[in-house]
């Protein structure tokens, strides 16, 4: 009895141990997308989904050492329903493979989407609902369709989420649009009842350009920031971390455009009360290199008074963007996109108690001070 007990118990474990792969998926049978658009129909009523995924029959030929040449290096497929959910679900339907979006690198929304408070409450619900997607995923907005930026096809790289992910990677070269994702654009959504700063993609002919933002009020498109105000807002944040800023130095007869790279950022803040109003102070030591230049006497460079100069304009063409951001949220907006509230409510607590309920009526009215020093360290040249 015991034998026979035995012998089913080992029959019961072989069975569970063959059944482990039963729903196994090919890697030819996945569409492993790797970007999101979403825009609404003509009506406004329902969305219009584009899922843009890679040829893995050719990837898996490629590594082989096989030919498929011909065959196209991606698909981009869009589907209109009524929830982004049941999208997914109907383009089965149509594709004889499986979606999988644990690989997805961007979510692109169109203006329409981000207009329509509602709509774009109901998307972001049904993406935190999502099981498969990273919460590092890029979100971004354009002003065409999101569908127009995926369809198309482009030269440097046909595979547009991964073009969009290799552009984020090096964007401390130009510091033209904030890197943030998934997980700080909804929680800055959640934490202040539906501001965000979402950055901006628009299609080209042949490429595809990611700079400025969008600015997020209420859950809803209010205005976008072109690249001296995204970059204003970027320094008071702390999220400059390269880049260049072109200054204006006198030259034979004409102007000079003399570049300075930024190569690095050192942000500090404080806050206090004075007489019943909150004074914020915002200062910025930032570092740099002067690599290009045109001056007729080179040896002119190692003058004190002209670097000096340099360093002065710098700091006050840095000044210039961080005033047009200031006004931008406080006077116009009247949203506290600077992360000032954030800041009190962590370091300087009992201030908070007195403000917090109130924050929205006493943002516009805070002293905002930026205090900027710049210094040049190298001006690639030999003594």
């Amino acid at each position: 009895m015991k034998r026979k007990l035995k012998i089913v118990i080992l029959w019961v474990l072989i069975a569970l141990m063959l059944t482990g792969c039963w729903d196994k998926i090919e890697i030819e049978d996945r569409a492993f997308v790797m970007a999101i658009g979403i825009d609404l129909s003509s009506s406004n009523k329902r969305y219009v989904v584009t899922f843009q995924f890679p040829n893995a029959a050719q990837i898996t030929k490629g590594t082989s050492g096989g030919g498929g040449g011909s065959e196209k290096p991606s698909f981009a497929v869009s589907e209109v329903a009524d929830t982004i959910f049941s999208a997914s679900r109907h383009i089965s339907t149509r594709i004889n493979k499986a979606l999988y979006l644990g690989h997805t690198q961007a979510i692109i929304f169109g203006k329409d989407v981000v207009e329509n408070k509602d709509k774009f409450q109901q998307v972001l619900d049904s993406l935190d609902r999502s099981y498969e997607l990273s919460r590092k995923v890029y979100l971004l907005v354009t002003p065409q369709k999101a569908q127009d930026i995926l369809l198309k096809k482009y030269e440097m790289e046909p595979n547009t989420g991964a073009y969009i992910r290799d552009i984020f990677k090096h964007y401390n070269l130009t510091s033209k649009f904030p890197i943030i994702d998934y997980n700080k654009i909804t929680k800055s959504l959640h934490e202040t009842n539906g501001n965000a700063i979402i950055p901006k993609i628009i299609a080209g002919k042949d490429e595809i350009k990611i700079a400025g933002s969008a600015i997020i009020k209420n859950y809803k498109l209010v205005g976008w920031m072109e690249d001296d105000e995204n970059m204003g807002y970027m320094w008071l944040t702390g999220l400059v971390k390269g880049g260049d800023i072109s200054i204006n130095m006198p030259g034979d007869g004409e102007e000079i455009k003399v570049p300075f790279n930024i190569s690095n950022v050192i942000r500090r803040r404080d806050v206090k009360e004075e007489n019943g109003k909150i004074i914020y102070r915002v200062k910025l030591e930032v570092e740099g290199d002067i690599t290009e230049y045109t001056f007729e006497k080179h040896g002119e460079m190692m003058k004190g008074d002209l670097l000096n100069v340099i360093e002065r304009k710098t700091s006050d063409e840095i000044k210039k963007m961080t005033q047009k951001a200031i006004n931008r949220f406080q006077k116009e907006l009247k949203v506290d996109m600077l992360g000032i509230g954030d800041y009190i409510e962590k370091y300087h607590p009992s201030l908070w108690e007195k403000v917090g309920k109130d924050w929205d009526k006493i943002f516009p009215e805070v002293e905002i001070k930026v205090d900027v020093t710049s210094h040049v360290r190298r001006i690639g040249l030999f003594r």
